[in-house]
């Protein structure tokens, strides 16, 4: 395992991919928000200075949103997966033969004879009783570290302010004139690339991740110009 994995509480190939998922999603939240909100500016006939300006915004304000609304929810979950677990740590040391009884009853349930689920509750609670109980009572396999709460939120900020940067720097050298029409090539390359990698990630097909990500980028950018063109009405 590399000191990078170890770091960031990753220690197999399922966990890269996961993660890397979850990153690909707050890629292309950036990048869609940037380009609907960039799209309604330039549809307005707003400057380039006030263009470059609406998009500091969003990459500061979006990514800031996005990190700190990941880093709240898997921080609630993992506050709600510690205190199962601490109640589960409590009944054991309260009464360890019930709870030992419960967790044949638990195999028992998922279809093995009664002998053969008390072999396996005997041998799993002497190596670890809580993680038994965890895994057939709670569902739960581990519960990472609280600092791996602030991993995600950090790569959900960076994320999301890396792909709404792409859009509006694009429209940031586009010709004045044309801006508005050509808006939409460099957004959906993005788009296509980060479906296409999605699609590899996930195995799932290539086809059907790219048309999805370009039919909802062309709805934001569509949005946005509508609106864009009403307010310079």
């Amino acid at each position: 395992m590399s000191r990078l994995q170890r770091a960031l509480l990753i220690d197999d190939r399922k966990g890269w991919r996961d993660r890397v998922r979850e990153s690909i999603v707050d890629l292309n939240d950036g990048i869609v928000s940037a380009a609907g909100i960039g799209e309604g500016f330039a549809a307005a006939g707003a400057s380039t200075r006030a263009l470059l300006f609406a998009g500091a915004t969003v990459v500061l304000t979006g990514g800031f949103a996005a990190g700190a609304i990941r880093y709240s929810e898997e921080r609630t979950e993992w506050e709600m997966h510690h205190r199962l677990i601490e109640a589960e740590r409590a009944s054991i040391e309260a009464d360890p033969a019930g709870e030992l009884e419960e967790l044949v009853a638990l195999y028992e349930a998922k279809g093995l004879e009664t002998g053969l689920a008390r072999q396996v509750a005997a041998a799993l609670t002497a190596r670890d009783p809580l993680a038994a109980h965890a895994d057939a009572e709670l569902d739960l396999d581990s519960i990472p570290p609280a600092r791996a709460n602030l991993y995600a939120g950090l790569s959900a900020g960076l994320f999301f302010a890396f792909g709404a940067a792409v859009p509006l720097l694009g429209m940031r050298w586009l010709p004045t004139s044309e801006r508005v029409e050509l808006a939409f090539i460099p957004v959906l390359l993005a788009l296509g690339l980060t479906g296409w990698f999605a699609a590899w990630v996930t195995g799932l097909p290539i086809t059907r991740m790219v048309a999805r990500n370009l039919v909802l980028g062309a709805c934001a950018m569509g949005a946005g110009l509508i609106i864009g063109h009403a307010v310079a009405l």
